[in-house]
C-alpha cells in the first residue's frame, strides 16, 4: 500500500510541475504576444518549453507575424509611391498653370472691350484660384510623402506675423468690426524656417477672415515652457465647430460660409507646425475660436529691444 501512496504522490508531483511549467510557458507566450501588439511585430514569438501544442500555437502566431510584416511592408510601399505620384502629378498641374497666369498677365488690357475685360479678369481669377488650390495641394503631398525640406534661419516670429497682419490688413478690417493685435516691443530670436511661419501664420489669418466675424486677436503669453502665440476670433452663432475635426483635410464646421477654400490651411498648418517642432491646438471658449501656436523654450531666444537701444 505503500508503494501505491508512494507512487500516487509522484504522479502528483509531476502533474504539478508539468502544470507549472505549462503557465510559464503561457505566461511568458503572453509577454511576447504583448510586446508584438505594442508594435514590435517584427520579432517572432520564441520557442519556448516542451509543450508540443504550445510550440504548435506559436509556430502558427509565428507565421502570422510574418505574413502580416510583409503585408505591411507592401502598403507602406504601396503608400509611398501612391504619395510620390500625387505629389509629382501636382508638381506637373504647376508648371502649366503658372504659364496660363503667365500669359493672361501679358494681354494688353487697354484693348479689350467691357465685355471682353470682364471674362478675362474672370478667367484670371479663376485661374488664379486654381494655381492656390494646386500649390496647397503639392505642399500637402510632400508633407505625407516626407519629402518637404526645412531651411531653418532665424527671425524674429513678431516682426513676421505683424508682416502677414499687413500684408491681409484689409480683408481683415473689412471683416473685424473689432481687431486688436497684442504683440510685445521685444526682439524674439528663433531659429526656424521663415516661408513655412509665415505660411502657418498665413493659413490661421484666413481661416480668421474666412470663418469668422466681428472680433480678431492676435496675442502673445510667455508661459513657463514656451512661447505661446494666440489667434482668437468669433464665430458666427450659426457656426458649429468641431474643434477635434478642425485640423482634419476638407474639414468644414456646420453652418460655415460658403468658399472657394481646399480646406486644406488648417492641416497644413498643422503639420508644418510638426516640422518645425511647433505645437498648433485649438479649442472653443463660447462663441471664441482659440488657436495655440506653441514654441518651446530650447528653439528661442528674448532680448529686450530697450536694453539693445541702451548698449
Amino acid at each position: 500500500m505503500i508503494w501505491i501512496l508512494f507512487i500516487s504522490m509522484g504522479i502528483n508531483l509531476l502533474l504539478i510541475v508539468a502544470w507549472i511549467f505549462y503557465h510559464r510557458e503561457l505566461k511568458d507566450m503572453i509577454l511576447q504576444i504583448k510586446t508584438i501588439k505594442q508594435g514590435n511585430s517584427h520579432t517572432p514569438l520564441k520557442r519556448i518549453g516542451f509543450s508540443k501544442r504550445n510550440r504548435q500555437v506559436i509556430e502558427e502566431v509565428n507565421e502570422l507575424i510574418v505574413s502580416f510584416n510583409q503585408t505591411t511592408k507592401e502598403n507602406q510601399r504601396m503608400a509611398k509611391q501612391s504619395k510620390e505620384m500625387i505629389a509629382s502629378i501636382s508638381h506637373d498641374f504647376r508648371t502649366p498653370l503658372t504659364s496660363m497666369i503667365g500669359y493672361i498677365q501679358m494681354l494688353d488690357k487697354t484693348t479689350l472691350n467691357a465685355r471682353d475685360l470682364k471674362y478675362v479678369n474672370i478667367i484670371e481669377e479663376r485661374t488664379q484660384l486654381i494655381s492656390s488650390l494646386v500649390d496647397e495641394f503639392y505642399l500637402l503631398s510632400l508633407l505625407d510623402a516626407d519629402d518637404y525640406k526645412i531651411h531653418n534661419e532665424v527671425v524674429n516670429p513678431i516682426t513676421l506675423i505683424q508682416e502677414q497682419v499687413a500684408q491681409y490688413y484689409e480683408e481683415l478690417t473689412a471683416t473685424f468690426e473689432d481687431m486688436t493685435i497684442n504683440l510685445a516691443d521685444e526682439l524674439i530670436v528663433v531659429q526656424t524656417s521663415r516661408v513655412d511661419f509665415e505660411r502657418i501664420v498665413q493659413n490661421l489669418i484666413k481661416n480668421a477672415f474666412i470663418h469668422g466675424t466681428q472680433y480678431f486677436n492676435i496675442r502673445l503669453e510667455k508661459q513657463e515652457q514656451c512661447l505661446r502665440f494666440i489667434f482668437e476670433n468669433k464665430i458666427p452663432d450659426e457656426q458649429q465647430v468641431d474643434v477635434v475635426r478642425l485640423f482634419d483635410r476638407n474639414y468644414q464646421s456646420e453652418g460655415a460660409r460658403a468658399t472657394e477654400s481646399s480646406g486644406l490651411g488648417l492641416a497644413i498648418a498643422k503639420q508644418l507646425s510638426e516640422k518645425l517642432d511647433f505645437s498648433l491646438s485649438a479649442q472653443l471658449q463660447g462663441d471664441l475660436l482659440q488657436f495655440y501656436l506653441d514654441i518651446y523654450l530650447d528653439a528661442w531666444k528674448i532680448r529686450n529691444i530697450e536694453n539693445i537701444r541702451d548698449r
